[in-house]
């Protein structure tokens, strides 16, 4: 008999790692039918996607407001989808906003998986009663999650990070420095300023402000970006107009660029643990609109931003959130940083003893048994 899978992912890294399970899930049931809510990277694995919501995502409480209806219409149609496709399990991909509330609708007539936890140790532990009552089963992928919600009577399972499956294996750094053009003693430093429009034109700006003081004392520097696909290209066209000095981007990968580096400004998300986990020391950096930041500074109840420092349970990587993210104070601690040998060594030894506590790879395969072995 075939099974049907009905998934939500609503942002760019869901719509990744939602790729990958589907691709576990069709190694282990090869006629399994998909539908849902995706991306582009699901699509591609033959998922029928209802709504695109990656072009769509929001990043702040105002991007929220202006498009709540437009998200509310998402919403109610995606309610009624899966009242028709009368789907053997559905799989919620992070996007609390959005899926927790999906789940109080639909628990009732449909088993419900959740893959990549919200984040509710951090900023929403009052949200736990609607995961036990609503979800059969959280699949987690960061190792203190099992500990949380076990400790809450909710069903649980460690399944590792799917980043570790994500990263390739990647050539040696000097090899890819080459590659580049990047000659023995020249420093080359990354501007990673994230992977959304928005957050590139309030972040790049202040990592450019900042190269540009990091000039002084590294004349032979060579500063790079990776320009993100979901942003415009006159974005970046514009901001980089507004300095006097080159800044790179080769055609490379991010996961090569990033290698190369001999150091990077990182902007909080995802990017932060890839580039811990491909071993380039970096400074985190957020700026967020002041309604966003002051409601989070309320909400979050964790000591750091940085997932990386979470994990290490401890200040490993410097964050230079709002205020404190300024051009000549990050351009200091950079040079401080760079000066440093043992400073760079001991943040390279910390990145090693976070990526082992992520465990082995495999997370979309063993996030596949458990998808399997719901559906019987």
């Amino acid at each position: 008999m075939t099974k049907k899978i009905f998934l939500v992912a609503c942002e760019a890294s869901g719509d990744l790692h939602g790729a990958h399970l589907i691709s576990e899930i069709q190694k282990l049931v090869p006629n399994a039918v998909f539908c849902g809510v995706g991306g582009a990277r699901m699509q591609k694995t033959g998922m029928q996607i209802f709504h695109d919501m990656t072009k769509i995502s929001a990043l702040g409480l105002g991007d929220v407001l202006r498009n709540y209806f437009k998200y509310l219409k998402i919403f109610n149609e995606t309610l009624e989808h899966i009242r028709h496709e009368k789907p053997d399990a559905v799989i919620l991909i992070d996007s609390p906003a959005f899926n927790l509330r999906l789940a109080k609708k639909i628990s009732a007539a449909t088993p419900v998986l959740y893959y990549i936890s919200p984040q509710l140790w951090a900023w929403g532990k009052r949200r736990i009663h609607i995961v036990k009552k609503h979800i059969r089963e959280m699949l987690v992928i960061l190792p203190f999650e099992k500990e949380f919600y076990e400790k809450e009577g909710v069903a649980v399972k460690f399944v590792g990070h799917p980043l570790l499956d994500a990263i390739p294996e990647l050539p040696e750094a000097g090899t890819l420095r080459a590659k580049i053009g990047i000659v023995p003693g020249q420093k080359a430093i990354g501007l990673f300023s994230g992977s959304r429009e928005k957050e590139v034109k309030r972040i790049l700006p202040v990592m450019l402000q900042a190269a540009s003081h990091l000039r002084k004392d590294f004349p032979e520097a060579r500063f790079f970006i990776s320009k993100s696909p979901n942003v415009r290209p006159e974005v970046y066209d514009e901001l980089l107009q507004q300095i006097s000095f080159k800044i790179e981007c080769p055609a490379t990968s991010f996961y090569e660029l990033v290698k190369a580096m001999d150091f990077a400004y990182v902007a909080s998300g995802t990017a932060t643990l890839e580039t811990a986990l491909i071993g380039t020391p970096f400074f985190l950096l957020y700026k967020a609109s002041w309604s966003t930041y002051f409601l989070g500074r309320h909400l979050i109840k964790v000591p750091y931003l940085g997932l990386v420092n979470l994990l290490a349970e401890d200040r490993v990587v410097p964050e230079f959130i709002q205020q404190d993210a300024h051009p000549e104070t990050l351009a200091h601690e950079a040079k401080v940083f760079l000066q440093s040998s043992e400073l760079q060594q001991k943040m390279k030894e910390e990145f090693r003893q976070v990526r082992e506590k992520l465990g082995e790879k495999g997370a979309s395969a063993r996030a596949a048994k458990e998808v399997v072995n719901l559906l019987g």
